[in-house]
């Protein structure tokens, strides 16, 4: 049997704000948004933790986004900025291991199986030097595969105080895998956004416990075993992906498919890659 790996899943909290709070530190403290103007039918990137106290949030119309925050600042993205210090922070992850697997310009996995250090001491270390030395704020999931860190980052964001950046840190211990899953909306799960989750609510399937309830979850919970826990419901994923459960080899992307009646595979597929680009 494989050894048991230790992954931590980092996100940085509203990137393009924290970036664009570094470029012009007068921002810091405004509701403002990365985004298109209102009149070109621009659309919000990211949006200052300000903003998001008055409901603007990624992905709305900017339109809107002014009607319910009419001092909202709208600043055009400046994507060089991004990319360089996307580069800073993942040249900086590499030196803590060199197993990492960049998932998009603000997240990333991290092998850490072999690191010495405790793995809170560490997590914090990581947190704390980000947000010291690039001035970004970050949130971190750490848990024995990709799938549970990520969800691990997630919920630790929803439980950090609003109108203002998480910071969140949560571990999942090996072996309390299903009991963290099993209390979380099937939202959580990594693929599942807003409309697949409104779809799934309508066969019943809520939360991970609910999938769960015709398999097992393991403590090296891979994506093959939620397939199949789905696809006791009805539902099948098909991920073209590295397993969840196995050791990271380096960056990669994947395709989602969700089919519950032939009558709306097509359309849930498209939903599903919509959904995980506008994320």
């Amino acid at each position: 049997m494989d050894e048991p790996r230790t992954i931590l899943h980092l996100d940085l909290d509203a990137f393009f704000c924290a970036v664009e709070e570094q470029r012009d530190p007068h921002l810091r403290g405004v509701p403002f948004a990365v985004g298109g103007r209102p009149e070109g039918r621009g659309v919000v990137s990211s949006c200052s933790y300000p903003a998001r106290a008055y409901g603007v949030h990624s992905a709305m119309p900017m339109a809107q986004a002014l009607q319910v925050c009419p001092g909202l600042v709208i600043v055009p993205p400046y994507f060089p900025a991004y990319r360089q210090t996307s580069h800073k922070v993942m040249a900086y992850l590499r030196t803590i291991s060199p197993l990492l697997e960049q998932i998009s310009i603000d997240e990333a996995f991290l092998d850490i199986s072999t690191h010495p250090d405790p793995l809170l001491d560490l997590a914090r270390h990581i947190q704390e030097t980000i947000h010291r030395e690039m001035g970004l704020p970050n949130s971190l999931g750490i848990a024995s595969n990709k799938l549970v860190a990520k969800i691990a980052t997630e919920v630790g964001k929803h439980r950090a105080p609003k109108g203002r950046s998480p910071n969140a840190i949560t571990l999942v211990p090996v072996g309390e895998e299903a009991e963290f899953l099993a209390p979380q909306p099937i939202r959580m799960l990594w693929g599942v956004g807003p409309k697949t989750a409104a779809r799934l609510a309508e066969i019943e399937l809520r939360s991970t416990k609910k999938a769960g309830e015709s398999g097992t979850l393991y403590g090296s919970v891979t994506n093959v075993e939620i397939a199949e826990m789905m696809a006791a419901k009805g539902i099948e994923l098909d991920r073209k992906r590295v397993l969840l459960a196995e050791p990271i080899k380096a960056v990669g992307s994947y395709e989602i498919k969700v089919k519950i009646h032939p009558k709306v595979e097509g359309r849930i597929k498209l939903e599903v890659v919509a959904e995980e680009e506008a994320d």
